[in-house]
């Protein structure tokens, strides 16, 4: 699971939704993902090799996503359901459940979330919390280790190896509460859908707009 609240303005929001997620350079220390939480020591599978040993097709799809804007990658998986993805209060606010997501998924969704910094209010520097949880949603319980935190900044990323978890979580509870609540349902009906609290207008099926090809001005490919 990953959450954060990006504070940034509207058309901000707007444009981050339809440019281009950054590459990896973004990130100052993207080998350090781990370092100081619960998996310390393992090594994030960034360039795919792992993954190519194993499944040689994967990684051209992977590669491929990681060309998309933000919109390309959250309508889909918005359809599924258990997705909060909304500009609210001035602020982005995200709350990705994946049940048994893999690690691949997981880096895409991390530098779609660090591109946000562009277009954030300036001089912020924002945590991405992200963690595991076993079959249902929750952040942390006090004391568990999450698997990382990122920092997401204006220019450049960065994980970070300590932070205040309890004023993180503190200020993660309300974007949870809202999901569990809108989602309950969502096991009970066995049909996840789309739950229009989570998701943002400019992300509905019957409001998004075209994209232009390029990404626009502000993409950083």
């Amino acid at each position: 699971m990953i959450a954060t609240r990006v504070p940034m303005t509207r058309d901000g929001f707007e444009q981050w939704l339809r440019t281009p997620l950054p590459g990896l350079g973004v990130i100052e220390n993207p080998s350090e993902m781990y370092t100081g939480w619960a998996a310390d020591g393992a090594r994030p599978d960034w360039d795919l090799t792992g993954i190519a040993a194993h499944h040689p097709s994967a990684p051209a799809g992977i590669r491929a996503d990681r060309e998309k804007t933000p919109t390309q990658l959250l309508a889909p998986r918005a359809a599924q359901g258990f997705t909060l993805l909304r500009h609210r209060a001035d602020t982005l606010e995200a709350y990705l459940y994946d049940y048994h997501g893999d690690e691949a998924g997981t880096h895409t969704a991390l530098l779609m979330l660090a591109g946000a910094g562009r277009f954030a209010h300036p001089g912020t520097e924002t945590p991405v919390l992200y963690w595991g949880g076993d079959v249902h949603p929750g952040l942390p319980p006090r004391g568990d280790r999450p698997l990382a935190v990122l920092l997401v900044g204006g220019t450049r990323s960065r994980f970070v190896a300590t932070h205040p978890l309890d004023t993180l979580i503190a200020h993660l509870t309300p974007v949870e509460a809202d999901f569990l609540a809108a989602t309950e349902h969502m096991e009970e009906d066995g049909h996840p859908g789309h739950t229009p609290d989570l998701l943002d207008p400019a992300l509905r099926p019957d409001r998004r707009q075209p994209e232009p090809s390029d990404g626009g001005p502000l993409s950083t490919r």
